[in-house]
């Protein structure tokens, strides 16, 4: 029995497997050789739950970041609005790389290209996903409330002060950030997502956009 709370696998499809498995070797011998069956891991047990009733996890109404970076310096933000009475819309997709990002941002550690390149080859993508929450503060709209999902925990940690930045680096950008988010009137919540989840067994608005974020920042940091 799956204890609430704890990382479980849920199958909706077929009917005669549909369930809720504690582990992946159940979960993997009940979908083995079943055609059709539709599987995934999810966080909790009560996400299972919901997936199985239908509901799945929608998105609460109001605006959203998901923002993703990578190693190879690609930044992806999407911008996500959910009304009362609507589904959740795609107000802005932007896939970057950090140069494009960073480039006349005023950050001082980062104001020539050189200086760019040096700290993506020391960061790789704690630099990248850090300059995916500048861009995202810089595109909300003034005094707005809004919520930042991201997979590094880092970017939440920092921005809350849970952790400590000891780079002087990456100290520099959270206080860019922080100092945007003044500046700019937002009042702005953190939400960690689990990296490359899927979303194949049911409805996951937050597994959906997080991969959107995580394809723009691929698809930038390959034409860069």
């Amino acid at each position: 029995m799956a204890k609430a709370g704890s990382k479980v696998y849920v199958v909706t499809e077929p009917e005669r497997i549909r369930g809720i498995y504690d582990s992946w070797p159940a979960c993997a011998a009940a979908v083995k050789g079943v055609s059709g069956a539709r599987y995934q891991a999810v966080a909790s047990l009560e996400q299972a739950e919901a997936m199985l009733r239908g509901e799945g996890t929608a998105l609460e109404p109001g605006l959203y970041a998901f923002v993703d970076g990578n190693h190879l310096g690609g930044v992806g933000v999407v911008l996500v609005e959910r009304t009362a009475d609507g589904e959740p819309e795609i107000v802005e997709a932007l896939g970057l790389t950090v140069h494009q990002v960073f480039a006349g941002a005023g950050l001082p550690s980062l104001s020539t290209p050189r200086a760019i390149t040096a700290a993506l080859n020391r960061l790789r993508n704690v630099l990248a996903e850090l300059a995916a929450l500048h861009l995202a503060l810089r595109l909300f709209p003034e005094g707005t409330a809004v919520t930042v999902v991201h997979d590094y925990e880092g970017v939440g940690a920092w921005l809350e002060g849970r952790w400590r930045a000891k780079d002087p680096l990456v100290a520099e950008i959270v206080e860019a950030c922080r100092a945007l988010i003044g500046r700019r009137r937002l009042a702005v919540r953190f939400r960690r997502q689990s990296g490359h989840a899927a979303s194949w067994a049911g409805r996951d608005d937050f597994a959906h956009f997080n991969a959107r974020a995580d394809a723009l920042a691929t698809e930038a940091a390959a034409g860069a």
